[in-house]
């Protein structure tokens, strides 16, 4: 700061415009710091606890699985004392489809095998159990991916690929 003296009367000059011209750029540099590592600190957390990566992915996962077409996926629970896996689809489409299989992870689920009806009206919800999924301890988790074989009325042995797989906990 410049003073100037005269008279016994002391006088502040404000400083000139060179002396703050770095005061801004600091500022930004700051602001910029401050918010990099906020976004670190969020990422890190995403990826460094398994329980807030998972919720991540189910938040994704289960959306995805209930407006799939023609097949969404409303409900599913994986019992990991018996090894089943209890699925609820819906035919998401208006034209009337027959599953012919389901494979999930590994399992390949037929559906005329097991007695189940596979025909899907339009909208219709069928509750399917699967066994043979192997076992999983309570509280674990669980990611499957799904494909599903059917037929409609028109074009035989279709499939559908899911691009998400179904995440959950087993109980």
């Amino acid at each position: 700061m410049d003073f100037k003296r005269g008279q016994g009367v002391i006088e502040w000059a404000a400083p000139t415009t060179r002396a703050l011209r770095g005061q801004g750029a600091t500022e930004y540099l700051v602001l910029l710091a401050v918010v990099l590592i906020i976004a670190l600190v969020a990422i890190s957390l995403l990826g460094f606890f398994p329980g807030l990566a998972l919720d991540a992915k189910k938040t994704q996962s289960d959306p995805y699985w209930k407006a799939a077409l023609p097949f969404g996926i409303l409900e599913h629970s994986y019992s990991g004392s018996t090894g089943n896996l209890t699925v609820v689809l819906q035919n998401n489409g208006g034209d009337r489809l027959t599953i012919i299989n389901i494979t999930i992870g590994t399992v390949t689920f037929n559906v005329s095998t097991a007695n189940y009806s596979g025909v899907f009206s339009g909208g219709e919800k069928k509750v399917y159990i699967i066994g043979g999924m192997g076992t999983c301890n309570a509280g674990s988790s669980y990611e499957f991916p799904v494909n599903i074989s059917y037929n409609s009325t028109d074009i035989p042995y279709q499939r559908q690929i899911g691009t998400k797989p179904i995440i959950g906990k087993c109980a």
